[in-house]
């Protein structure tokens, strides 16, 4: 072989080794970041799901949109035409598993208790509240033969109960669980997790699962819970259980409105990727404005999400009160969330002791949710 044609062949490695490099590294400018939101998969959160479902009509005001990849697990989220980002939809457990998803980077935004996510903060966990989501939706039940149609009656019954009733919940930091204990506090009802104390009315029964709420009751493992919607209306169509009243009603209205679910998501994912979480804050906004201003839309996306029937959805639905809304009025009941959780000794690291101000500027960042509100209002 000559050295003319050596020397042809080395340029043509070259310029074929630059090209490549070329489209390589094109592709990897172009290929977007990926995002990963979790939920607890039940009808709180139904924002996501209306705005998932719905994307297409909700895009043509902002230019915000998200196109399924594979339905309920994997999107495209593009902006004005754009490629931003692929958005993962990932089911984490309640409680605490919301936000220890966040904390680990399993999740970057999760759906979940508010009550959780502060414990997180407290715990010293690296995540924030981006956003108000959901309030009241926990309910009540017990048996059908329980002779109690409201709090006052249920509370008498308790007390003259000669042995402890047995009362279900789903998380050791759950909303319901902490609104029913510190009612009972409140109408100086005694309760403990110690299924061996007999000095007690109440005994508290963690069953490990919302999902496993009405299977503990039917096997009569528990004679009632403390639990959030849709678990109770699907008791109910069941005919395996009755309602004696909204947790929201209880402790003379004190726990009135209080905050049940909200939007959180990590330290990491609120510095490396606010334009994605912004536009999909823009998204949730307009799916919440959706869930309260049509019904029908809002039974149709939580049925096909959860599986749940359309009478369990008209029941369980108009329970809750759904809002992306930072206001007064939330920042006051959050006040009286963590008031409780003092009281219940369910603060005891960085947040113990803190009114809600300071407890603020630890455990809350709503930044991204007010560019979202900026965007929409243009």
């Amino acid at each position: 072989m000559n050295k003319r044609r050596i020397c042809a062949i080395v340029i043509c490695s070259a310029i074929m080794g630059i090209f490549a490099s070329g489209q390589q590294t094109r592709k990897e400018e172009a290929k977007p970041i990926i995002i990963k939101v979790g939920h607890v998969n039940h009808d709180h959160q139904l924002a996501l799901y209306a705005a998932l479902d719905n994307a297409g009509a909700l895009g043509k005001k902002t230019g915000i949109e998200v196109k399924p990849i594979k339905d309920r697990e994997l999107y495209d989220l593009f902006d004005s035409g754009r490629r931003i980002a692929e958005v993962e939809v990932v089911k984490v457990g309640g409680g605490s598993k919301m936000p220890t998803s966040l904390a680990q980077n399993v999740i970057d935004i999760g759906f979940g208790a508010a009550v959780a996510s502060l414990a997180a903060v407290d715990n010293g966990m690296p995540i924030r509240i981006i956003s108000p989501l959901h309030s009241k939706g926990n309910m009540l039940a017990v048996r059908s033969d329980i002779p109690a149609s409201n709090w006052m009656e249920f509370a008498s019954y308790v007390k003259q109960r000669t042995k402890p009733i047995r009362i279900g919940y789903k998380e050791p930091i759950a909303v319901a669980k902490m609104a029913i204990e510190s009612a009972f506090k409140d109408e100086g009802i005694s309760f403990s997790g110690d299924m061996f104390r007999k000095d007690i009315k109440v005994h508290m029964i963690n069953v490990k699962g919302g999902e496993k709420l009405n299977s503990s009751l039917a096997s009569g493992l528990i004679d009632g819970y403390a639990g959030n919607n849709p678990f109770p209306a699907i008791g109910l169509e069941q005919g395996m259980l009755k309602i004696v009243c909204s947790l929201d009603n209880l402790s003379g209205g004190k726990q009135k409105d209080m905050p049940c679910c909200c939007i959180a998501a990590s330290q990491k994912a609120l510095e490396e990727k606010k334009e994605a979480i912004i536009c999909l804050m823009v998204l949730f906004i307009q799916g919440t404005e959706l869930v309260n201003t049509d019904l029908d839309s809002a039974v149709k996306s939580a049925c096909r999400w959860l599986g749940t029937s359309e009478k369990v959805e008209r029941t369980s639905i108009p329970t809750s009160c759904y809002s992306m809304t930072e206001s007064k009025e939330w920042h006051a009941s959050m006040a009286k969330w963590i008031e409780t959780m003092n009281e219940l000794k369910e603060i005891k690291g960085k947040l113990k002791g803190m009114k809600e101000p300071d407890v603020a500027g630890i455990a809350y960042d709503f930044s991204l949710l007010h560019n979202a509100e900026k965007r929409l209002a243009k």
